[in-house]
């Protein structure tokens, strides 16, 4: 057993590991990203009013919900890759069907589709995961949300020079990207064997849940379990409830909910919020503008990743990290929604980019340090769906206020969600206590 786990570990020290999982999660969340900023106005033009369009979103994330912790599961028990490329394929499919769509039901059913083969990217952070050790690991996921920032802004740029061609043409193009990713992942990724790796192995708190009776053959009883386990709802929900029972997971679980709410209700809505509030050459804001906004994000993203936070890790500690994340959250939100001007939106579209490019890979890094290393994928999938349990919220709710032209109701909970989530990191121990930022 601890051989298979030194075989695991032996292709952390290279980082060549990691590139196909980088190409493999820019092609992917390009894909996403060509659609997201048109979603609004494709529904638009089958006559969806911005309620409906909050639920076409929310239907996305229902079935996220249920999907994301189950094909983690999968995951950790079958393997990274051939789960991936299931994933993958049932994305290419829904995005094939949003692009022929000839009416909203059909547009509702690919993106329900969609939201059950949504688990690439917790599958691949779960990957990385695996390939990182302790000290790296939030540098590892910040690499991956790295190549998510690229992917996001390259998607939407793209998507953005393809809408005046007619807005099904984006989604023909996002299909072929997400084809690409299936022949990455199948070519590309080396594969993953689980088979001999326990579940709950190396975590402290599972060894000390255990009778003593059980312990001396508690390795043995690994082995055969990850070898014969079925992927029962009773074992499913048990390992759920034990990975929740390991300290301070409720606490990131929380911050995350709070940052997860907050995005949704953001990202869902913003097309038609800067549609309905900001011109450009006198004409209001159409897919090409939401699309370079969107691509600014992105671009933002990389920079964080790849530069900031290189700068910054062995100075500061995640806590702080996390506060300073909801803090230019906080602002950014107030810029965009009380503010009218072209200038005022960059800065504020910049300024939410920096927060969440912070706040998702510290948090994320600290959930996956708790967890046991067999675990990563059902700790991925059950973040993803907390995610998507919150993205029913958000984007009804943000459907509700803009479809009544609240727009400043809608800046001012964004803005308070923002700054419960800085309230909530700076109370809660919510990340381990390192006296020298050095050694993580």
């Amino acid at each position: 057993m601890s051989d298979e786990v030194g075989k695991l570990r032996s292709e952390e020290a290279n980082g060549n590991a990691l590139l196909p999982i980088f190409a493999i999660v820019v092609v992917d969340t390009a894909g996403a990203g060509l659609i997201l900023p048109l979603l609004p106005f494709y529904a638009r033009d089958f006559g969806a009013a911005p309620l409906t369009i909050g639920f076409l979103f929310a239907s996305f994330a229902i079935c996220e919900f249920f999907a994301g912790p189950i094909l983690g599961n999968a995951s950790d028990r079958l393997g990274r890759k051939r789960l991936l490329l299931i994933n993958q394929m049932g994305t290419c499919v829904s995005l094939l069907l949003l692009a022929v769509a000839p009416n909203l039901v059909v547009v509702f059913v690919a993106r329900i589709l969609g939201g059950l083969s949504a688990a690439n990217v917790a599958i691949a952070i779960a990957y990385v995961a695996d390939r990182s050790e302790a000290k790296t690991r939030r540098q590892a996921i910040g690499f991956a949300s790295a190549a998510m920032g690229l992917g996001t802004m390259l998607g939407p740029a793209l998507g953005g020079a393809l809408a005046p061609k007619g807005l099904a043409v984006p989604f023909l193009v996002a299909a072929v990207f997400s084809l690409t990713s299936i022949i990455a992942t199948s070519t590309l990724l080396p594969k993953d064997d689980r088979a001999g790796l326990p579940l709950r192995s190396c975590s402290r708190v599972f060894r000390k849940r255990q009778r003593p009776s059980d312990q001396s053959n508690s390795d043995e009883r690994a082995v055969d379990d990850s070898a014969t386990a079925s992927l029962s709802l009773r074992r499913f929900v048990r390992e759920m409830a034990d990975l929740i029972a390991l300290p301070n997971v409720k606490a990131i679980l929380t911050a995350l909910a709070i940052l997860y709410l907050a995005f949704s209700l953001f990202a869902s809505q913003l097309a038609l919020v800067v549609h309905a509030r900001y011109q450009w050459g006198g004409e209001p804001f159409g897919p090409t503008e939401v699309g370079l906004l969107f691509t600014a994000a992105g671009a933002t993203n990389i920079l964080i990743q790849v530069v900031v936070m290189r700068a910054i890790r062995t100075t500061f500690q995640e806590r702080t990290l996390a506060a300073a994340s909801f803090a230019l959250l906080a602002a950014g939100f107030a810029l965009i929604g009380f503010g009218d001007t072209i200038p005022g939106l960059a800065v504020g579209v910049l300024t939410v980019a920096s927060g969440l490019a912070l706040a998702r890979p510290t948090l994320v890094a600290a959930l996956t340090l708790i967890v046991p290393a067999g675990s990563q994928g059902v700790a991925m999938g059950m973040a993803q769906s907390l995610a998507s349990l919150i993205n029913i919220i958000g984007p009804i709710a943000g459907g509700l206020l803009i479809q009544q032209e609240n727009f400043v109701g809608w800046a001012a909970i964004l803005s308070a969600l923002a700054l419960t989530g800085f309230a909530a990191v700076g109370l809660l121990s919510i990340f381990p206590k390192i006296s020298d930022p050095k050694e993580r």
